[in-house]
């Protein structure tokens, strides 16, 4: 499943603009739509969209994708920007993966994950360049398993196959590509304890399963085009 579009609220399109273009660097359009102010975030193969809501409950969580071999690279370069959560941590080693987690704008719990399996490489410096999309969103869902098993019928996105957790809170739907994070409202994102999983609107669009819309909770979808 390939990421192509994430469209959901922040509290300040302005700070999260900035935030994205003058730390990460990456290309970033203000708008005014009928909708309201809004950023437009260019992230590797993803647009990232956040709309101005006042209300808006901040504390999402999105992993970009980086080439394999480039962790310590990005550790480094994110240090000099940003403020970590975490050093290089190796997810289970079912996942052959690595990540770094950073605070964002709106209280975000960023991650920037390389995935070994990918077999992505590249040469070169790190930069805004080498986050190559978004390649995992966190979903608030009231019943995890049964929107995984929802899924999994009518969309073809089964549960990762390297993630063997079977918590009835917490699971991952998609493949090395990009996937789902579903969580039960009112966890912790991980490495934080105080950063907790809210509701907030939110539209994946996405390239790689069964096409149709995909109700996930009220305000929180999965179009597959």
């Amino acid at each position: 499943m390939q990421i192509t579009r994430v469209e959901t609220v922040t509290r300040s399109v302005v700070e999260t603009a900035e935030y994205y273009e003058g730390v990460l660097g990456l290309s970033v359009a203000r708008r005014t739509t009928a909708d309201g102010e809004r950023a437009e975030v260019a992230l590797g193969d993803t647009m990232l969209v956040l709309r101005q809501d006042d209300t808006a409950p901040g504390d999402q969580h999105y992993a970009f994708l980086i080439p394999a071999n480039q962790v310590t690279a990005a550790h480094d370069w994110l240090a000099q920007r940003v403020a970590l959560l975490s050093g290089e941590h190796e997810a289970q080693s079912s996942w052959n993966a690595r990540s770094v987690y950073f605070h964002g704008p709106d209280r975000s719990v960023l991650e920037v994950i390389a995935r070994r399996d990918l077999g992505n490489a590249a040469d070169g410096p790190f930069g805004p360049r080498s986050l190559l999309g978004v390649s995992e969103v966190g979903i608030a869902v009231p019943d995890v398993v049964a929107v995984a098993d929802r899924l999994g019928a009518e969309a073809g996105i089964r549960r990762y196959v390297h993630a063997d957790d079977g918590s009835p809170t917490f699971t991952t739907v998609g493949d090395l590509h990009g996937m789902l994070v579903l969580v039960a409202p009112g966890r912790t994102w991980f490495p934080t304890e105080n950063r907790v999983v809210a509701e907030p609107p939110i539209t994946v669009t996405a390239t790689g399963a069964t096409p149709g819309t995909y109700d996930l909770a009220p305000g929180r979808r999965l179009v597959v085009r």
